[in-house]
């Protein structure tokens, strides 16, 4: 009977402790998505990014221009009628030009692509310092943004509205020039990227 007794303390014992182990351990939920249309630091993203894009887009047009004009100008230092050692020469012009532009456009892809996560890891960098401070009063160990592995998730460690609040109150505490500045940082730190 004792040693009954014994087992039972000893087993109630573990499982207090593994509840306060669970209780110390928490986990909290964030949705940057959901923060940055709320914010408006998706439409900021959006623009930069088309921004972006565009001068982008613009530096393949000259590219581009270049190798015709590139082109333009064999075709008439060969003449019109070719020989067929000229029509090989001008199409292996040809293939390389196309082999330029198609690898310019590679590049603009992978530099806007990374001006895009230079962008999001700059939201996540602001809204960092937010989102702990916001967990630890919950008493969360870590912050986990919701994404597509995410399935399910218990709503009540979701953080994210109070983390748009937050931000959305710094911002109102902030002036005007605050979101030049913020803007400008941004830009900043994804134009290192840019290049």
């Amino acid at each position: 009977m004792v040693k009954q007794l014994a087992v039972i303390v000893l087993l109630l014992s573990s499982l207090s402790a593994c509840d306060q182990m669970q209780s110390r351990s928490s986990t909290a939920i964030l949705d940057l998505d959901a923060i940055a249309k709320a914010t408006g630091q998706a439409d900021i993203i959006k623009q930069q990014i088309e921004k972006a894009n565009q001068e982008l887009n613009s530096q393949l047009a000259i590219i581009s221009n270049k190798l015709n004009e590139q082109l333009d100008s064999e075709k008439k230092k060969m003449g019109k009628k070719l020989s067929k050692e000229e029509q090989k020469q001008l199409q292996q012009l040809i293939l390389q030009a196309n082999k330029k532009m198609q690898q310019s456009k590679t590049l603009a892809t992978q530099k806007s692509q990374q001006y895009r996560v230079a962008l999001i890891q700059q939201l996540r960098s602001n809204i960092k310092p937010i989102a702990e401070k916001i967990a630890r009063k919950r008493g969360a160990d870590i912050v986990v943004t919701t994404n597509n592995t995410t399935i399910w998730f218990n709503p009540e460690i979701d953080i994210t509205d109070e983390v748009i609040a937050a931000v959305r109150a710094q911002t109102a505490a902030s002036t005007s020039s605050a979101p030049a500045e913020q803007t400008q940082k941004t830009e900043a730190a994804a134009a290192k990227t840019k290049k």
